[in-house]
This record gives C-alpha cells, sequence and structure tokens, in this order.
C-alpha cells in the first residue's frame, strides 16, 4: 500500500513539474497569499532557531575534534609502543617513520600505503 501512494504521489510530482499545465499551477500556488504566509511563518521560524543551532553545531564540531585528536593519539602511543623502550638511540621500531623518503609505511616494506587504498587486514 506504501509503494502504491508513493508511486501515485511520483505520478503527481511529475505531472506538476514536467508539464506545461502543472508549473502554471505551481507559479497560482506559489502566489497565493496563505502559502506566502507560510513561507515566511517558516523564514523567521528559522532566523530564531538558527543561533542556537549555529552553538550547537559549534560545540558538536569541538568535540568531535577533541575525539578525534585523542584517538589519532591513542593509535600513535599504540603504534609506536608507548614510547621509546629499551634504550634505543631514538630510532622509531615502526617501519617507515624513522626516514619518510623511504616510502615503506608498512611493517612489510614492500609496499606503500595509500590512504585512499587502506592495506587489507591479515597482512604479513
Amino acid at each position: 500500500m506504501v509503494k502504491k501512494m508513493t508511486f501515485l504521489a511520483g505520478i503527481g510530482v511529475g505531472y506538476l513539474l514536467g508539464s506545461k499545465a502543472g508549473r502554471e499551477k505551481i507559479k497560482s500556488l506559489w502566489n497565493d497569499p496563505k502559502v506566502q504566509d507560510t513561507v515566511n511563518q517558516g523564514t523567521e521560524w528559522a532566523k530564531q532557531k538558527a543561533p542556537g543551532i549555529q552553538e550547537k553545531v559549534t560545540e558538536v564540531a569541538k568535540d568531535a575534534a577533541g575525539s578525534a585528536k585523542d584517538a589519532a593519539s591513542q593509535a600513535k602511543d599504540s603504534v609506536s609502543g608507548g614510547g621509546s623502550k629499551g634504550g634505543s638511540s631514538g630510532a622509531s621500531s615502526v617501519a617507515g617513520t624513522a626516514n619518510p623518503a623511504d616510502r615503506s609505511h608498512t611493517s612489510g616494506g614492500e609496499h606503500t600505503m595509500d590512504p585512499a587504498h587502506p592495506q587489507p587486514e591479515g597482512r604479513p
């Protein structure tokens, strides 16, 4: 039943947008004072709510940035083993991080890792 109603609504929208009579009907509806009052009310409501929404979006974005930094820091610590162990001379234990020019950013050393194409799991 829902599919049938969706199909019929699609036919109606197609008629309104596709035919000359439909476009004229939309123009006449748009110029109706009741429609314009509703549009103005919606615009005023959006203007009133926008500052509050902007504050919420800014707050959520800052929280997301903080979470991303924390996750990156944890990932960095887990990859590097939590710092220098065993009295090494500052060289990294992860292949490719000691010399970025060698382009071997994987533990295998024979493949370069492209962020757009991550290395599959379980690769030696």
